[in-house]
């Protein structure tokens, strides 16, 4: 008897490893499968839906890289001088925080810097305000200069500055804060008087 049982266990054993082994195998394929579904969905060409208040419309998109146009980079470069030149209190960190999505870390660094040195030696405490206007963008292949007018309010007193900045832009990684993965690296600034 004890031959007999000792058998049975075995065979027992042995068909449920069969059955997991089984199991096993199609639940790998089931897997490499649904990987090769989600890599046919992740390359193939994406749908867009535009919805309005009464109707949805879709359209078959096309992934393509896409270059630059001019007028892109002449409305990045006038975000980029909004959020630079342009506050109602003089607030460095502030002023780092809206920068930091489109600028590198070395420049931010150093507009840091200077605001702060602006704000503790330049002007010690005094209200201060500073807007920009008639912003004019030059974008050619091989540099980005603008020119604008700095309108600086000192204890109310209004100061008018033309300005003209050249300034270093560099291609990055896009991301959800900079769609367009432009940086702006370096700032060159020439300040009439």
């Amino acid at each position: 008897m004890k031959k007999n049982s000792a058998l049975n266990a075995w065979t027992d054993i042995n068909s449920l490893l069969r059955t997991h082994k089984l199991i096993n195998a199609g639940l790998i394929l089931v897997c490499v499968l649904q990987l090769f579904i989600i890599g046919l969905m992740y390359f193939s060409d994406p749908i867009v839906v535009i919805k309005s208040e009464d109707s949805q419309h879709y359209y078959g998109g096309r992934r393509a890289s896409v270059p630059i146009s001019e007028d892109a980079v002449e409305k990045f470069v006038s975000d980029f001088l909004k959020r630079r030149y342009e506050w109602t209190t003089l607030d460095p960190s502030a002023m780092r925080k809206a920068l930091a999505p489109i600028v590198t870390d070395g420049l931010n660094s150093k507009l840091f810097e200077l605001v702060t040195h602006l704000k503790e030696k330049e002007f010690q405490g005094k209200k201060t305000s500073q807007s920009i206007v008639n912003v004019a963008v030059s974008v050619t292949d091989d540099k980005v200069i603008a020119s604008f007018d700095k309108l600086l309010k000192i204890e109310g007193i209004p100061i008018p500055v033309p300005t003209t900045v050249s300034l270093n832009i560099i291609k990055g990684s896009a991301n959800a804060w900079n769609p367009i993965g432009l940086y702006v690296n370096g700032i060159k600034e020439h300040q009439s008087k």
